[in-house]
């Protein structure tokens, strides 16, 4: 529940007289701030246990803080003894989801509480135990949604006039980009951020968004990989005008897409020729939404002690929902779902728990998936909803070819041949990949680095290119993939 909705029913419960509410969240600060809201709305006569160990009372007459040392419970205990319909807010509990000393001492009070018509609220980031639940209700203080978050943006630019200029539209995306992260945290990337460079503009809101993966505890199988702004792939145009129409999907508001009863794009399945720009596609895609780039290899989620792998897969998913909005690539990944040969219930149960995140999930994660061979992916992976397409990426076309080596020979050999020669060039290099190409023209390139060749024409750099064993050559498989390829997926170029 957002923080308006918890507010609305956290009051509707005191209202109805329950004796014992719990509003579970990880940041004390909002729930403490929604109770000072509700008592100065209402009249309530309510009374705030505080960080200071102190009692405050909230209601509309002004009382001094109350000094109760450790424990607040005998205070509550005299206080609900002598007055009736009080609210008492522990906004500072002992650890309450075990039996123990203390929880059954709340326990009595509780139970004092329902006999003389009073409520006891606490504030708490833990379940409450059992028999303590019992009692109350128990409500759910979500992370600051959209419009909290945008608050606290358009608060922390109105305090810093001079020293941040951010458009209408720089605040929306920032407030985007920090999803998953307290009020607290919010606040402290900001401020830290405008120390850090003195003035913040329009190009600054992505590098402070991708500063928020600091603020969660590192998980070893994920990675965040760095990407410089316009990485570009040659090629693929029809994978790019397809992520053009999804980024603007998958940055819509909410009750824009519920309007329409549409769901985020959860990302897309790259099948082909290794070699082709799979990969670096990841980069693109994260380049292209200025978005941060997390690499999960799933593979060493495995452990040999029971309950570990799903332990680890689950650390792994809650980071990166954390870090979330972000693109998640995960690189050859029939090598970690491998197939459905596999017997191994571990390797089911780890299947069905990253299915299940890939569809149910609400963090805003773009997963960018990349596979070789997918004999040996298992056939849940393509059903519908898991990913929003499946593409297949295919040796170059001539134009693809003839792009590449204008690129690699203008930044490795820094020649910039004519249209007639690039043609010669293409001719030579079908059934190239692109890394064919360019390792290609950076082995001349070192050649020539180091004076062992002269600068080379197109002649020679096509007599260069006949010697090269290309991928189509070598691997016998290759038919095979883009056979599959051009028929179950759609094509990238």
């Amino acid at each position: 529940m957002n923080y308006q909705e918890t507010k609305k029913a956290l009051r509707d419960y005191i209202v109805a007289g329950i004796p014992f509410v719990t509003v579970q969240s990880v940041d004390r600060h909002r729930p403490e701030r929604m109770v000072r809201e509700i008592a100065q709305e209402n009249g309530f006569d309510m009374f705030l246990y505080t960080d200071a160990r102190q009692v405050v009372h909230l209601g509309p007459e002004t009382r001094m803080p109350v000094d109760v040392h450790s424990d607040p419970l005998p205070y509550l205990n005299d206080l609900f003894q002598k007055s009736q319909n009080c609210i008492f807010v522990l906004g500072d509990t002992h650890k309450i989801d075990v039996d123990g000393a203390y929880t059954r001492e709340l326990l009595s009070a509780v139970y004092l509480a329902k006999e003389t018509g009073n409520t006891i609220v606490t504030v708490a980031a833990e379940p409450v135990w059992q028999r303590l639940s019992r009692f109350g209700l128990c409500l759910h203080l979500d992370l600051p949604d959209h419009r909290e978050r945008r608050a606290l943006v358009d608060d922390f630019c109105a305090r810093h006039p001079g020293n941040v200029s951010w458009s209408d539209h720089d605040c929306e995306r920032m407030a985007t980009l920090v999803r998953g992260l307290a009020e607290a945290q919010v606040v402290n990337l900001l401020e830290a951020s405008l120390v850090a460079q003195g003035t913040l503009g329009s190009s600054d809101v992505f590098s402070v968004a991708s500063q928020k993966e600091l603020l969660f505890a590192a998980v070893p199988n994920v990675d965040p990989v760095a990407c410089k702004p316009g990485l570009e792939v040659a090629g693929l145009n029809t994978f790019k005008e397809w992520l053009d129409r999804k980024r603007e999907v998958f940055f819509a508001p909410s009750d824009l897409l519920e309007q329409y009863e549409l769901h985020t794009p959860k990302g897309v399945l790259l099948v082909g020729v290794p070699g082709c720009g799979k990969s670096f596609s990841a980069k693109m895609v994260a380049s292209r939404w200025e978005l941060p780039l997390l690499r999960f290899d799933m593979g060493s989620v495995y452990a040999k002690y029971v309950g570990e792998t799903e332990r680890r897969m689950q650390e792994a998913l809650d980071y990166i929902g954390n870090v979330a909005p972000c693109v998640l690539w995960v690189d050859e990944i029939e090598k970690a779902l491998a197939s459905s040969s596999d017997e191994s219930d571990v390797g089911k149960r780890v299947l069905g728990q990253f299915l299940f995140w890939l569809q149910e999930s609400p963090a805003k994660v773009f997963l960018v998936a990349t596979a070789n061979d997918v004999s040996k992916l298992p056939p849940e992976l393509f059903r519908k909803g898991r990913f929003s397409e499946v593409f297949f990426v295919d040796l170059p076309n001539r134009a693809e070819r003839a792009e590449a080596l204008r690129h690699y020979c203008k930044t490795s050999l820094h020649q910039e041949f004519s249209p007639q020669d690039i043609e010669v060039l293409v001719t030579s290099t079908k059934g190239f990949s692109y890394s064919d190409i360019e390792q290609s023209i950076k082995d001349y390139a070192e050649r020539v680095a180091f004076g062992h060749a002269p600068a080379p024409d197109a002649s020679t750099l096509a007599t260069h290119f006949d010697s090269v064993v290309s991928i189509s050559e070598a691997n016998e498989g290759i038919a095979q993939i883009r056979a599959w390829g051009r028929e179950h997926a759609i094509s990238a170029s």
